[in-house]
């Protein structure tokens, strides 16, 4: 298996837009490719398996800058293998590096974990790569950017919108000329909202789903992608109401749940309709 083709899976989105995908079968995880013609973005960088700056490099024609959403393992895998990366201040060391842990302490062992249960299913890997020394390696040197700001990525204007709640610095990108907001952790496959890391926030999580409500029915976008799920488009994404209305109902304290045990600990597990919310259990 070579670390690009047969490792990634590629899918043309929107116009001069890619998904790219890594992952499947375990834990699936996308980035995005916003072209903007002398530059491009890319917009996270998985799981560092797979060489994605050759993928991405044949995908475009100009410079490619990386915007990290947020520091979570399985969203940095790559970055170390490009040069301009920029990240929300609020998740970046105050030296400008970003690594496993920048908001918790126990993120280290989230990509042995993958590893071990990518082995077990006797799935291939890339030619070459050592799955014993897989490791995310931190990135020096990240750039601050602010929630609100506009990135001028060659011919394409991208907005940062504000999107805490899984992490406090969550951000999404809002690509109005496409009708494509890159929502990366907002939602998990399945319409679940995860929320019970250490970092989590419950009311900002609320927050942010009602700002993406009120940026769709203002004709912002009418494809929402996630990191690690197929594109929400058009009517399916009144799946925002019902999210939103289930953050309401946890926050209340008017949904029932049960306590389960995850890889974080036990967490408690509501479900209101079709959405499960997961918060940390006390």
């Amino acid at each position: 298996m070579n670390d690009t083709t047969d490792w990634f899976t590629i899918e043309r989105i929107a116009p001069e837009t890619h998904q790219i995908t890594e992952g499947q079968g375990v834990l699936p995880c996308n980035t995005f490719v916003v072209d903007g013609g002398d530059e491009a973005l890319l917009i996270d960088t998985g799981l560092g398996i797979g060489d994605l700056r050759s993928v991405v490099e044949d995908l475009v024609g100009g410079d490619v800058r990386v915007l990290l959403t947020h520091s979570h393992w399985d969203h940095l895998g790559a970055a170390t293998q490009f040069d301009d990366v920029v990240i929300n201040g609020r998740e970046r060391g105050p030296d400008g590096t970003v690594s496993l842990d920048v908001l918790e302490d126990d993120y280290d062992q989230r990509p042995r974990e993958f590893m071990a249960d990518w082995l077990e299913l006797g799935k291939p890997l890339p030619d070459g790569f050592d799955p014993d020394n897989y490791s995310i390696e931190p990135i020096p040197d990240v750039g601050a950017v602010d929630p609100g700001d506009t990135l001028t990525v060659g011919n394409r204007e991208l907005e940062l919108v504000p999107v805490p709640g899984h992490t406090p610095g969550l951000l999404a990108v809002l690509d109005r000329e496409t009708g494509v907001c890159h929502g990366s952790d907002v939602l998990e496959p399945g319409i679940e909202i995860f929320a019970h890391f250490e970092d989590s926030n419950l009311s900002a999580y609320r927050e942010s789903i009602d700002r993406l409500v009120s940026l769709r029915d203002e004709g912002a976008f009418d494809t929402l992608t996630i990191g690690h799920g197929d594109p929400i488009r058009d009517d399916d994404l009144s799946v925002l109401d019902h999210v939103s209305e289930a953050l309401t109902a946890v926050a209340n304290d008017e949904a029932s749940y049960e306590v389960i045990e995850t890889s974080w600990g036990p967490t408690r597990s509501a479900t209101v309709g079709d959405v499960t919310v997961l918060t940390p259990a006390e």
